[in-house]
Order: C-alpha cells, then sequence, then structure tokens
C-alpha cells in the first residue's frame, strides 16, 4: 500500500533536519523523499497542512507490564527506601501477573505509546510466577496494536534457583524465536534485573548467553545506591568492575539509569558501546537522585521506566531537571537522547529508525504541529522541548500501516480492549491484594 505525505514539515532527530516536502511510503518503507515524490499507483495522498511530521519515535527502557498499575491499591507498608520500593509495590504487581495481564498490559502500553507518537519499546518484563512463554504473550500484545518491540526477561536470583533457570531459559527460547522471524518488528536482549539481586554465576551465564546470539545484556545499573554498595560489601569491588568483569559491558547492551555511576564508571560504560537509558522521571519518582547525563554523551538514551511511553514528556522532564541540576545539557542535547534510542533499536531491530530517509522504516507521526514561529534544523530542539507535546500527536504511521488516524486507533476497537483491561486489572489487583 504507497501512500504519500505531501505538504508537510519533515523533522528529523537523527541528525537534526528540518526541511518541507513529501514522503512515498510503500512495503513498509520510505520510498522517496523530496520537494515531490511520485504519485503514480499511490493508494492514498494526504495533505498534511505544513505541520510537523516526525519519525516515529522510541522508548529506550520501559516496562510495559506496569501499564495496569495505575491507581493499583497501595502497598501493605509505606516505603521509605528504594529497596522497599520494589518489594512493597513493583515485586508484588509482578509476581500477580498471569498470560492474559501480561498480553493486556503490552496492548495498553502499545495504545498509550501511539497516542504519544512512540512505536518502538526497548522493554524489559518480569512475571515471576508466570515465566514461560510471557515475551511471546508481550509480542502478542505490542503486535495487535502495530508497534515494535526490543524485549527481554528480567532474570534474578531473588526468586531462587528455578526462578533464574526459568528466566534465562525464556531469553534464550525468545531469542530463538525471533533469530527464525528476522522481521525487523521484534527482536531480543538478554534480560537482567540489577547486581544486587544477580550472583556471579548467574551473570557469566547472561553473558555467555548474550555473547551466543551476538547480542546484548538490558540490565539495571546503579540505579540506586545500594546496588554500589552491595558490589562493594559482597564483593570488594565497584558494580562497573563487577559487571565488566563477568562479560556485561557489550557493545549491544542497555543499561539503565546509571543514576549513581560516577564519571569514570560512566566513561568506561561509554567505551565499550553500551548504551545508559536515562529515565528521569520515574528517578525523580523514586527519588533515587540525577544521573551524570553529560559523562554519558552520546550513549545517553531517554526511557520511562514504565511510566507511560511519552517521549514528548519525558524529553521535558529531562530538560527541566537538567536545569535544575545545573547540569550544563541544551535542548539539543535532549532530543539528542531520542535519536540515540532509535540508534540503538535500529541496530537490534536492523531497520533504520529516527529517520526520514529512503530506506527507513515507514514509522511516520503526523502531528497537527503548526508553530506560530518558524521551524529550522537549528531550533527544532527548542521546539521539541517547548512546543511539540503529545497532544500534537495526530496520526500515527508503523511498518507502513495506518495505526492511528485523526486520533482514532485503526489496528483495535480502543474503546472495547479498555473495557476489557479494567476488568482484567481488577482481577490482578485481586491477586495482589493476597501477596504479602
Amino acid at each position: 500500500m504507497a501512500i504519500v505525505l505531501e505538504n508537510a514539515l519533515l523533522a528529523d532527530i537523527d541528525p537534526v533536519r528540518v526541511e518541507v516536502g513529501s514522503l512515498r511510503l510503500d512495503a513498509g518503507r520510505i520510498v522517496a523523499r523530496g520537494a515531490t515524490v511520485s504519485y503514480e499507483g499511490a493508494t492514498e495522498v494526504v495533505d498534511c497542512g505544513g505541520a510537523v511530521v516526525l519519525p516515529g519515535l522510541v522508548n529506550g527502557h520501559t516496562h510495559v507490564y506496569s501499564a495496569l498499575a495505575c491507581g493499583m491499591p497501595q502497598p501493605p507498608k509505606s516505603p521509605t527506601n528504594f529497596p522497599q520500593i520494589l518489594e512493597y509495590v513493583w515485586w508484588r504487581l509482578d509476581r500477580a501477573l498471569d498470560a492474559e495481564s501480561n498480553e493486556m498490559s503490552a496492548r495498553i502500553g502499545a495504545l498509550d505509546a501511539v497516542h504519544c507518537g512512540t512505536t518502538t519499546l526497548i522493554d524489559h518484563h518480569a512475571s515471576p510466577d508466570h515465566i514461560a512463554g510471557s515475551l511471546d504473550e508481550i509480542e502478542r500484545g505490542l503486535a495487535a496494536i502495530g508497534v515494535r518491540g526490543v524485549l527481554c526477561y528480567e532474570t534474578t536470583d531473588r526468586n531462587g534457583a528455578k526462578g533464574r533457570d526459568d528466566g534465562i531459559a525464556e531469553n534464550r527460547r525468545y531469542l530463538e524465536h525471533c533469530w527464525q522471524k528476522e522481521n525487523h518488528r521484534f527482536a531480543g536482549l538478554v534480560g537482567a534485573h540489577a547486581a544486587f539481586t544477580l550472583e556471579e554465576e548467574t551473570l557469566e551465564r547472561l553473558a555467555e548467553l548474550a555473547k551466543s546470539f551476538n547480542t546484548g545484556v538490558h540490565v539495571h545499573v546503579a540505579e540506586d545506591p545500594c546496588d554500589e554498595e552491595q558490589c562493594s560489601s559482597q564483593h570488594q569491588v565497584f558494580l562497573i568492575d563487577w559487571l565488566a568483569g563477568h562479560g556485561m559491558l557489550r557493545e549491544e547492551s542497555v543499561f539503565a539509569h546509571g543514576t549513581h555511576l560516577d564519571a569514570e564508571a560512566a566513561e568506561r560504560v561509554r567505551q565499550s558501546g553500551a548504551a545508559l537509558a536515562h529515565c528521569p522521571r520515574s528517578n525523580m519518582n523514586n527519588a533515587v537522585g540525577y544521573a551524570p547525563v553529560k559523562a554519558f554523551g552520546r550513549a545517553a538514551m531517554l526511557g520511562t521506566d514504565g511510566i507511560g511511553s511519552d517521549m514528548f514528556a519525558e524529553s521535558q522532564a529531562a530538560w527541566w531537571i537538567a536545569c535544575h541540576e545545573h547540569a550544563g545539557l541544551s535542548p539539543g542535547d535532549v532530543l539528542g537522547m531520542l535519536a540515540a534510542s532509535a540508534r540503538r533499536a535500529s541496530a537490534l531491530l536492523d531497520i533504520p529508525l529516527g529517520k526520514l530517509d529512503v530506506n527507513a522504516a515507514a514509522d511516520v507521526v503526523i502531528t497537527d504541529y503548526r508553530p506560530a514561529t518558524p521551524v529550522t534544523t537549528d531550533n527544532l530542539p527548542g521546539h521539541f522541548v517547548f512546543g511539540l507535546s503529545a497532544r500534537h500527536v495526530a496520526s500515527v504511521i508503523a511498518d507502513g500501516r495506518w495505526v492511528m488516524r485523526e486520533r482514532v486507533v485503526k489496528t483495535c476497537d480502543e474503546p472495547h480492549v479498555r473495557r476489557d483491561a479494567a476488568r482484567i486489572a481488577g482481577r490482578l489487583w485481586e491477586r495482589m491484594a493476597k501477596i504479602t
């Protein structure tokens, strides 16, 4: 199905570039770009009315299993630190997940992403009482809406040897599944929770699995001081030394948070080629501190850590907290984090994302943003931080298909899905209430 988008203000983010022009989309790719393109054989011609058109955005680190968490019951105890937030809140939620709530979480997470112009999710999943096949359930939920995903299962030792072995097995099974399909829509990483819940043998097995599939490890790193403290007390080495010594610093890896990495540790990660996913809203929500984003350089991606997939809001939060912390970032640096998320997903899915170039993925966001001031290559970052928002997302094309058009989702009956989600969330919360 060939679609022509004309009269568009084309705004690339990697590299930043703005120009008036047209796009032709066909067979899941952008096949032409220019002041004019061929209309021959086009199924549709869409006049964008001079509005900004963006490539689909990428969430560099998320947990779609949290999509049914909004409004969930209060924990039995009020957490006073980060380990207690995990124990009293998130580890109760993930233990209550089952097949239907896994898939529905992914559907709702994907719907919310689409409404915000996000078309690719780098996800980190956990459902320790329902591990086998859980990544297929997440994939089905995302695929039903039409977004792309890079998935993994969060391996941990906190649930004993069987939970660890089942987590590793699920990562292996899904990597084999993706290797057989190679459709540019889904790919796998090797998932791990965080160093303070992982034993040495487990790290070695995860690194070996990543090596055997030529992929990376997706792991939380230094989100809270407890990660470094536990590593130093139990293993008598710094966290990054411990991870490096067990083969985790791979070029394909995604390290989430990095909130308490010092400049030297951040440089080691950057030199390895691994990406660091900055999640400012989550870090503020959990009161764990501010990541040294400036030290991350081009390794810094942008993620939400499960607080939705609104990358406009996350970009603005990244800017506000950077200003508050006198971090020395520019709006261009913030847009660069979105570009880094797109580059990482591009490498893992083997298709260009974050671009409106010929041969790039036909993942396109049509906004109704017609600004009252000029938009240029130089000032696009300023428009992104101070002007654009999810409310401007009008239509979304992913893999060359209309996923949302004039704010109506085309891949499902959204009201019906949301009604089903409310019922499933109720059952999920009932199970949570029984977990102490």
